[in-house]
């Protein structure tokens, strides 16, 4: 891919306050089940599943509808100065699709996930870069534009979280 491919834009809606990456071949979970009180309760359930790279939690800090513009590279200095609310996470990816769901899909685990909701990438590892900023209504979740990088790299890096990230 070259550097800002345009790989797809999906508008989501949430009720809770975020939502997760990840692709779907690498969480094996029986359908129907609370992937989210067994699994990502915690800031530190959160903060081992970043680091595995398998599910990415990304806090929004409230509900609402998101315009999230996904694109190969890392972003130029232009679009980080535009959008300077950013944190930068690995995801694995398995299987060629990347999955992005409201937080609160976790509470009743299901393996499909709508179309206009998966991404078509390549299988290996990426950096990936989220950013933001207030909508001009300065209401967070007011269709807010979110821009998601995805960067291959060769292979997982040593990342530090501690809880779950916050975007706002």
């Amino acid at each position: 891919m070259m550097e800002h491919d345009y790989l797809k834009q999906i508008s989501l809606s949430t009720d809770g306050a975020g939502f997760v990456i990840y692709s779907p071949e690498s969480i094996v979970f029986p359908e129907g089940a609370d992937f989210f009180s067994q699994e990502f309760d915690t800031p530190q359930k959160v903060a081992e599943h970043i680091r595995k790279g398998d599910i990415v939690g990304i806090n929004t800090g409230s509900a609402g509808e998101y315009n999230i513009a996904v694109k190969s590279g890392y972003p130029s200095a232009e679009i980080l100065e535009q959008y300077p609310v950013a944190i930068r996470l690995a995801l694995v990816v398995k299987g060629g699709k990347v999955a992005i769901i409201d937080l609160l899909w976790l509470t009743e685990w299901s393996d499909e996930v709508p179309e206009e909701q998966l991404i078509d990438i390549a299988d290996g590892i990426y950096h990936v870069t989220v950013m933001t900023r207030k909508p001009d209504s300065g209401i967070w979740g007011d269709n807010q534009e979110i821009y998601m990088f995805f960067n291959s790299i060769d292979e997982m890096p040593e990342l530090k979280w501690t809880g779950v990230p916050y975007l706002f």
